[in-house]
């Protein structure tokens, strides 16, 4: 789900890289770029809530194996978002330094 969430960020991103005009193409991409870091973030609070409930429900001590097997995975959520939302972050940064090259808020500019 995550990767599939990094790429239509990344598709979207583009779009309104491509097409964008004004402040609000601005804040498309503000909300557009970040959504696999949130959904990564998301699921790795729920991680950690499943490893205390571990501690919860269990008649006897936890192994401390179970509880870093959970943060473990509960940890490679937010990872995983991170890396998926670099490409999306570094077109959004490119796109914004060649129109502020161009001194055209439109990037079809760049013909020549």
């Amino acid at each position: 789900m995550l990767p599939l969430v990094g790429l239509i960020c990344f598709i979207l991103t583009l779009i309104i890289v491509l097409r964008g005009k004004g402040a609000m193409s601005v804040a498309a991409l503000i909300l557009v770029v970040h959504a696999p870091l949130l959904l990564g973030i998301f699921a790795g609070i729920q991680g950690m809530i499943a490893s205390y409930q571990i501690v919860a429900m269990s008649q006897a001590t936890p192994q401390p194996a179970q509880l870093a097997e959970g943060t473990s995975t509960a940890l490679f959520a937010p990872m995983v978002g991170l890396m998926l939302v670099a490409p999306s972050y570094a077109m959004a940064a490119i796109g914004a330094i060649i129109r502020s090259f161009t001194g055209n808020a439109d990037p079809k500019g760049l013909k020549g």
